[in-house]
C-alpha cells in the first residue's frame, strides 16, 4: 500500500472512530477538520469518504438539509463515476433513504444497482450487506420466501466473515421478519441469538451506534415477550428500553424506539406513562422527515380510546389511515385496519367496521399464505441446519483441541490420570442417576395415560366406530352453531377459527386458504364415518374460552358438548 493511500486511510479511519466513540457533534466537528485539511484535487477518494460520513453525521444531528447537500455533492464528483467503493455507500444510503420513507420500489432500484457492484468486485463484506438490504425490501414487499433466501446467504457469509455486529443485525432482521409472519416463537429465538452477538461485540468494541441498536432489538424483545405472555421479561427489557434511551439517537432511531415503548404501556394498560411517551412523539407530527406518522396517530388513537373521547379516537384513527394508505407496508396497514374496524363498530359504525375488517382481511389472508408456505419452511430449515452444522464443526475444533491437551496432561502425570478416572466415575453415576430418574419418568407417565385417554390427540383415538345418526347430527349441528357463534363474537371466519385454534388443518388451494377437515363437519353427506368427535368437543371449548359470549350462547354451546358427551357415554355402554 503506497504512502499516500496509507495516509488517506488514517484520516478517514479518524473520523470513523470519532463516530463510533464520540457524539455526533463531537464527530462532525472532528470529521469537518479533516476535509478542511484534505486537498480536494490531491485526494477525491478521500473527500468522497468524508463527505459520506458527514452525511450520516449531520441526519444524526436531524440537519437533513446539510446531510443531503453532502450525498449531492458526492453524486456530482468525477470520483463517484471513478470509484466502485463510492458509487456502492452512496447507493446504499440512497436506497435507506427511501427505505425510511416506506417508499420501497425505489429503495430496491438502488439496492439491487448496489448488489450489481458488489457481486462485480465479489467482496465478501459487500455482498453480505447487499444480501441483507435486498432481503429488508422483499420482506416490506411481503415477498417473504425471497426475504428468507436472501438473509440465508448474507447469514452464510457473515458467519464466515466472524463479525459479530453484522450477524447480530441480521438476525435480528429475521427476527422481525418471522414477528411479521406471527411466527412469534421463531422472532423470539432470532432476537436473543442477534442480542447473544451484540453483548459480545459491545464487550470488545466501543460503538454508540451498535448501542443504539440494541435499543431497537430490546423494544422487539419487549414486544415478543408481551405477545407470549412472559411478563417479568417484558417489564425487564422495557426498562433496558428506557435505560438505553440517550440524546445519541438520530431522528428516526429515537422516533422508532419511543413507538416501541409507547406500544408496550398502551397493551400493558399503562395510560399515564404512554401519555408522556405519546406527548413527546406528537412533536414530530409536523416534521416530513420520517414516516411514523401513521403509528404516532394510531398510538393517539388507542390512548383517546382509552380515555373514553370516542370522537378523537375517530379522528386520530382516520389520520393514520390517510398517512398509511399513502404507503407500502402491508403489515402496518392490517394493524390499522383492524383497530379501525373495532373502533368503528363498537362506536356505532357498523358499515366503516365492516369495510376496514374486509381491508384486513384480504392483506391477512395474503399473509396466512406466506405464513403456510411451504417454501419459507424448507429455507427455515436450511437455515437451521446450516447454523447447527457450523456449530458442530466449531464444537468439533475446540473438542479436539481439549482431547490433545488432556493427552498431554495424561502423558505428563499419573495423578492427573487418576482424577480424569475419578471424575469419570462421578459422571458415570451421575448418568445412572439420571437414567434412573428417566425411567423413574416414564413410569408415572405411563400410569396417567389413562386418565389422559379422552384428552388424546391420537387420530384413532378420536374416533367413533361405527357413528350412529344421533351423535352424527349432534355433531354437524354443534359445528355449525359452534361457527355461528365464532363469526358473530370475533367478526371473523372459520379460516382464522382455524389458525387460532390450531385443531384443523388450513390449505392453500388456487392462491385461496381452505379448511376442508373442518368444511367435512358442517354437513351429514360430508361427515366421515369415524368422526373425530374430539375435535368437534375442542374446537367448542376454544370458542368458549376465546370469545366474550351473551349468556343464552354460553348456555347453547354447552347444551350442545353435554348432549354429545352423553351420546358417547351412551353408546359406549352398549358397545
Amino acid at each position: 500500500m503506497t504512502s499516500l493511500a496509507q495516509a488517506e486511510n488514517s484520516i478517514v479511519e479518524q473520523c470513523h472512530i470519532s463516530m463510533k466513540q464520540e457524539s455526533a457533534q463531537i464527530s462532525k466537528t472532528v470529521c469537518e477538520e479533516k476535509l478542511e485539511q484534505v486537498d480536494r484535487t490531491l485526494n477525491p477518494l478521500m473527500t468522497a469518504k468524508l463527505m459520506l460520513a458527514l452525511y450520516d453525521i449531520n441526519l444524526d444531528l436531524g440537519d437533513s438539509q446539510t446531510a443531503e447537500e453532502y450525498l449531492q455533492s458526492v453524486k456530482q464528483s468525477d470520483e463517484f463515476n471513478r470509484s466502485d467503493e463510492i458509487q456502492y455507500l452512496w447507493l446504499r444510503k440512497k436506497a435507506t433513504q427511501h427505505l425510511y420513507r416506506k417508499e420501497y420500489q425505489a429503495a430496491k432500484k438502488l439496492f439491487e444497482q448496489a448488489f450489481t457492484i458488489a457481486k462485480t468486485t465479489a467482496s465478501d463484506l459487500w455482498l453480505a450487506k447487499s444480501y441483507n438490504d435486498l432481503a429488508i425490501i422483499e420482506e416490506m414487499l411481503t415477498n417473504y420466501s425471497n426475504a428468507l433466501t436472501y438473509y440465508k446467504k448474507s447469514l452464510t457469509i457473515k458467519e464466515r466473515i466472524g463479525n459479530n455486529l453484522y450477524l447480530a443485525i441480521t438476525l435480528r432482521n429475521l427476527g422481525l421478519m418471522y414477528k411479521s409472519l406471527e411466527k412469534f416463537q421463531e422472532a423470539q429465538h432470532y432476537f436473543e441469538l442477534s442480542l447473544e452477538h451484540y453483548i459480545i461485540y459491545t464487550s470488545a468494541n466501543t460503538d454508540i451506534y451498535a448501542i443504539n441498536a440494541m435499543s431497537h432489538l430490546y423494544g422487539d424483545l419487549a414486544a415478543i415477550y408481551d405477545i407470549t405472555s412472559d411478563y417479568h421479561k417484558r417489564y425487564f427489557y422495557s426498562n433496558k428500553i428506557i435505560k438505553a434511551y440517550s440524546d445519541t439517537l438520530n431522528q428516526i432511531d429515537l422516533i422508532s424506539t419511543l413507538v416501541s415503548l409507547a406500544t408496550i404501556h398502551i397493551n400493558a394498560n399503562e395510560l399515564t406513562p404512554a401519555s408522556e411517551v405519546i406527548e413527546t412523539l406528537s412533536q414530530y407530527l409536523d416534521s416530513n422527515e420520517h414516516s411514523f406518522h401513521d403509528d404516532i396517530y394510531l398510538l393517539k388513537s388507542q390512548l383517546a380510546k382509552h380515555e373514553v373521547d370516542d370522537l378523537k379516537a375517530i379522528e386520530y384513527i382516520e389520520e393514520a389511515i390517510k398517512h398509511s394508505d399513502s404507503n407500502q407496508n402491508s403489515l402496518q396497514k392490517m394493524k390499522i385496519y383492524r383497530y379501525a374496524s373495532d373502533l368503528y363498530y363498537d362506536n356505532g359504525h357498523p358499515y366503516e367496521a365492516i369495510v376496514y375488517l374486509k381491508r384486513y382481511q384480504a392483506l391477512h389472508e395474503t399473509l396466512l399464505e406466506a405464513k403456510y408456505s411451504e417454501n419459507i419452511n424448507i429455507i427455515q430449515r436450511e437455515i437451521e441446519n446450516e447454523r447447527i452444522q457450523r456449530a458442530l464443526v466449531e464444537e468439533q475444533v475446540i473438542n479436539q483441541g481439549k482431547t490433545q491437551k488432556i493427552d498431554k496432561l495424561v502423558n505428563l502425570s499419573l495423578i492427573i490420570t487418576s482424577i480424569s478416572l475419578f471424575i469419570g466415575f462421578i459422571i458415570s453415576l451421575y448418568i445412572v442417576k439420571k437414567r434412573k430418574a428417566q425411567q423413574h419418568l416414564l413410569t408415572v407417565i405411563e400410569s396417567h395415560k389413562q386418565q389422559l385417554f379422552l384428552l388424546s390427540n391420537n387420530e384413532s383415538e378420536q374416533t367413533v366406530s361405527p357413528s350412529s345418526q344421533p351423535l352424527s347430527e349432534l355433531l354437524v349441528s354443534t359445528m355449525i352453531d359452534c361457527i355461528a357463534l365464532w363469526e358473530k363474537a370475533t367478526q371473523t371466519n372459520k379460516v382464522e377459527l382455524a389458525d387460532r385454534s390450531k385443531i384443523w388443518k388450513i390449505s392453500v388451494d388456487s392462491g385461496r386458504l381452505r379448511t376442508r377437515s373442518l368444511d367435512k363437519y358442517l354437513s351429514l353427506k360430508t361427515l366421515p364415518d369415524n368422526p373425530r368427535w374430539r375435535n368437534v368437543v375442542k374446537t367448542c371449548h376454544f370458542v368458549l374460552s376465546e370469545c366474550e359470549l351473551s349468556s343464552h350462547d354460553r348456555e347453547q354451546l354447552t347444551t350442545h358438548l353435554n348432549q354429545i358427551m352423553l351420546q358417547i357415554k351412551s353408546e359406549s355402554m352398549e358397545t
